[in-house]
C-alpha cells in the first residue's frame, strides 16, 4: 500500500506537470481521463493515444522505481522494507521446516535481474495478464517474473534472512 501511495503520486504529479506544461485548463476532466484512466463515450481517439502515452510512462517509472529499490536500496520498496520483506537472488530453495526455506545462494539481487524482473512482472500486469497469480501454482509461493528472474521473495528476521 506504501508504494501504491509513493507511486499514484508520482504519476498525479506526472500528469498535473503535462497539463501545466501543455496549458489544459480542465483540470476536472484531465484528471478524470489521465490519473484515473476513466474512458467514457465522450472519450475522443486523440484523448485514448494520449492516455496511453501517460500510461506507457508511468509503467516505465514504476519499473525504474522497482529496479532502484530491489538493486539499489537493498532488496526492497519502501512497502516490501515496511512488512520486512526482501528480494534475494534464488537458484535453489529447499523447505526445510514449515514457513522455513533455504534459500541457495540468496544474495542482493543485481542491476540486470532486477531490470527483467521489474519489466516483466510490470508488463505483465499492463497486459492484462496479473502474472502474480502465478504464485498459487509454483513451489515457494514464487510468482512466473521471480523464476525467471531467479528471485525470491523472503521475509527478514532480526537481520538475517
Amino acid at each position: 500500500m506504501v508504494d501504491f501511495f509513493i507511486l499514484f503520486f508520482i504519476k498525479a504529479t506526472i500528469v498535473l506537470s503535462i497539463m501545466h506544461f501543455s496549458g489544459i485548463k480542465d483540470i476536472s476532466k484531465f484528471a478524470m481521463h489521465y490519473i484515473i484512466e476513466e474512458i467514457d463515450e465522450d472519450t475522443s481517439m486523440e484523448d485514448l493515444q494520449k492516455m496511453m502515452v501517460v500510461a506507457l510512462i508511468y509503467r516505465l517509472l514504476v519499473c525504474f522505481y522497482e529496479i532502484i529499490c530491489i538493486w539499489g536500496a537493498g532488496g526492497a520498496t519502501p512497502g516490501k522494507f515496511l512488512l520486512g520483506l526482501r528480494v534475494v537472488t534464488c537458484d535453489t530453495s529447499v523447505l526445510i521446516a514449515p514457513s522455513r526455506v533455504l534459500v541457495i545462494p540468496s544474495s542482493n539481487v543485481s542491476m540486470t535481474t532486477s531490470t527483467i524482473r521489474a519489466l516483466i512482472k510490470n508488463f505483465s500486469i499492463a497486459s492484462f495478464f496479473p502474472a502474480f497469480i502465478t504464485l498459487l501454482f509454483f513451489q515457494h509461493n514464487r510468482t512466473a517474473y521471480d523464476i525467471v528472474a531467479g528471485t525470491i521473495v523472503v521475509r527478514v528476521r532480526n537481520g538475517v534472512r
